[in-house]
């Protein structure tokens, strides 16, 4: 198998998804929103999730999703501060590529949301017994 197909765990993208919304002090409704935006940007794209790009789509379609759940969100000069790991270039050029290739479709109907709020529950139920057998 080569080094770029290597999916991330759920493991990994749950804890680096905390360390974004605590760092951020999002609101717990935005990584069931960027699930969704991750999901559109595969579709419309055919991109595949691999060991390249998967924290910078967990952060964008965050970011994102806290831009439009909260209206008091940081702005993308802060992210910088709290998550000294990406740099506000980065972050502006992640935002207008996620926005082109999702052709600025970020309007979420509640039903959608909530197929997706069970998607997460369950994963994280799943995770959290994984968790529980191994203590």
């Amino acid at each position: 198998m080569k080094f770029e197909m290597i999916k991330p765990t759920e493991e990994e993208v749950y804890l680096y998804a905390k360390y974004i919304l605590i760092s951020a002090k999002m609101e717990k409704e935005a990584p069931i929103m960027a699930l969704i935006y991750i999901e559109r940007l595969l579709s419309k794209t055919g991109t595949l999730l691999n060991h390249w790009n998967w924290w910078r789509l967990v952060l964008i379609t965050l970011i994102e999703a806290g831009k439009v759940w909260d209206d008091d969100t940081l702005e993308n000069k802060h992210y910088p501060r709290v998550m000294p790991d990406v740099s506000l270039k980065e972050i502006n050029e992640l935002e207008k590529t996620l926005l082109e290739l999702v052709s600025f479709d970020l309007f979420i109907k509640g039903s959608e949301y909530a197929k997706y709020f069970f998607i997460l529950k369950t994963l994280s139920k799943e995770i959290e017994d994984s968790e529980f057998k191994r203590s």
